[in-house]
């Protein structure tokens, strides 16, 4: 009996020393839609200060190059964008999910309305998911959980999203993908496994 108890004040310790794993990253509206909840709202707006912070105090382009998979791991409490202590370049974020040992999957193209629904499904179910553009710019976009929207500029319904913008002082939370990139040819969109 004194063994389980020991057993018990251990984990409960360690357990309560560890960072809170967060689980509800969604909820219901009055309509019954899925939206993000207060609480990831509350760490998005954290994430989105320190970028802000970050792009204020930036002396030289690019110092903020980091941000995007800070952002993603902070939100999805992952470790996948970081070597040691240090977070990767937005620009080698494609490297980890296209070679990192199975640990990322392609979901599909953003033409297609299918991989389109699938990547929200995925954010939905706490899976981190992004787009991102594999030419000279590498724009990374995190797929938040939520509801898709209707984009006039794509002709689809569009994923929840947001970006830490690299090459100017904006950022969004909340927003469709549209809102971070031009149109959908060429975006590809992965998920964590």
């Amino acid at each position: 009996m004194k063994r389980l108890l020991s057993i018990t004040i251990v984990s409960l310790v360690l357990f309560s020393c560890g960072e809170e794993h967060r689980e509800n990253y969604t909820s219901l509206d009055e309509d019954g839609n899925i939206v993000i909840s207060d609480e990831s709202t509350k760490i998005l707006e954290e994430i989105q200060e320190d970028y802000d912070a970050c792009k204020a105090d930036e002396s030289e382009e690019r110092e903020c190059n980091r941000f995007t998979s800070e952002a993603i791991c902070r939100f999805y409490q992952i470790e996948d964008f970081k070597k040691g202590e240090e977070y990767v370049t937005y620009r080698e974020i494609k490297d980890v999910v296209t070679k990192n040992a199975g640990s990322w999957e392609p979901i599909g193209i953003a033409t297609n309305q299918e991989d389109l629904d699938k990547a929200q499904e995925n954010a939905n179910e706490t899976k981190a998911t992004i787009a991102f553009d594999p030419t000279k710019t590498n724009h990374v976009a995190i797929i938040l959980p939520g509801s898709t929207s209707k984009s006039n500029q794509w002709g689809m319904n569009v994923p929840n999203s947001a970006s830490f913008f690299v090459h100017k002082a904006d950022s969004y939370i909340n927003k469709g993908l549209s809102y971070s990139f031009t149109g959908p040819k060429g975006i590809i969109l992965y998920t964590k496994k």
